[in-house]
């Protein structure tokens, strides 16, 4: 029986014999899988692909165990509620501006190329912390490393400098070097499949120098070209301009949800947020709490976006950032 593989299979084969890391030809493989069609005659494809894969994600492991002196430079640990990597081209401001951001002091000079790797910082966030990534400039190209760094981050930063009219040619050519890797910023990402040929990443296009001279011109002209693909706003981090505005977008556009555990018979524990995907129900929220909680779980009380305070809901009530529920098992 013939395979009749598809157009999309067969580039998604080519691209896995032109990736140059292991993450890129993980993801090639993953795609191939998707799209392969399923039937006797590509059984021996399917138990190739699979074999292929499962080796590959054991040296992807192994490279992770291994991080040290040799590690990948552009792998950064997540920690806190969300990761946002930031991308620009040199002397636009990304390290002042992450350095007033974060309260941490990074390496900032007049002259490009200060920042020679990925340097995480944490960003607080009314009770939150959420982890911010200075990133070396993009000088010709976005490197397959640099791309899956973007890749497994969260959300990202595009910025570009208001003080000179390259900004425009800033932001088109940082998108266009991402969609290279098969990367998209945009406002409101699709989930992550195997199928989807490009990888979307939500994304905040940020004009940095809003105190330079016809900067406000620039970032309107920006804003007609831009705002129906990508959140935007016009900052000075030398000026302190925009920044609590910026923190709002950031932590908007990581689509997450702080939700308190109320212990029947106690009061809330508001210092301590578990952190869901916006979406997520009572049964997601109770298997944060603990593990064997959803199917133990009776019934469970809500106070802030319920109808009354201490409404008991379903299983599948969906929660709101704020929420404090009240588990009965």
């Amino acid at each position: 029986m013939p395979a009749n593989l598809t157009p999309e299979y067969l580039q998604a084969e080519e691209d896995f014999r032109k990736a140059t890391t292991v993450e890129e030809k993980i993801e090639a493989l993953q795609r191939m899988l998707a799209l392969l069609p399923k039937h006797k005659g590509t059984e021996r494809i399917q138990a190739d692909l699979k074999r292929r894969l499962a080796k590959l994600k054991e040296m992807e492991q192994q490279q992770r165990a291994k991080r040290g002196g040799s590690a990948d430079p552009f792998y950064i640990p997540r920690h806190g509620a969300g990761q946002v990597v930031t991308i620009g081209f040199p002397n636009v401001g990304k390290s002042l501006l992450l350095s007033v951001l974060s309260g941490v002091q990074l390496e900032v000079a007049d002259y490009p190329y200060t920042t020679q790797r990925p340097y995480p910082v944490m960003m607080t966030y009314e009770n939150l912390q959420i982890q911010l990534v200075d990133t070396p400039p993009i000088v010709d190209e976005v490197e397959p490393a640099f791309a899956g760094m973007v890749r497994r981050a969260d959300e990202a930063l595009l910025i570009v400098d208001l003080s000179t009219d390259n900004c425009f040619e800033q932001a088109e050519a940082l998108m266009k070097g991402l969609e290279a890797r098969r990367l998209r910023l945009v406002k409101e990402p699709k989930e992550d499949k195997p199928e989807n040929p490009i990888v979307e990443r939500a994304a905040i296009l940020v004009g940095n120098k809003l105190d330079a001279l016809e900067a406000e011109e620039r970032f309107v002209l920006l804003q007609e070209t831009y705002r129906d693909r990508l959140a935007m706003i016009a900052v000075s981090a030398k000026e302190k301009i925009g920044l609590d505005e910026l923190k709002r977008m950031i932590f908007e556009n990581l689509r997450i949800i702080r939700v308190y555990s109320k212990p029947p018979g106690k009061e809330p524990q508001l210092d301590k947020p578990f952190v869901l995907k916006k979406g997520a129900t009572i049964l997601d929220f109770a298997g944060e709490v603990h593990r064997e909680f959803p199917e133990r779980l009776k019934y469970a009380k809500v106070w802030g976006s319920a109808e009354f305070p201490g409404q008991p809901v379903s299983k599948d009530f969906l929660l709101q950032d704020g929420d404090i529920v009240e588990l009965h098992v």
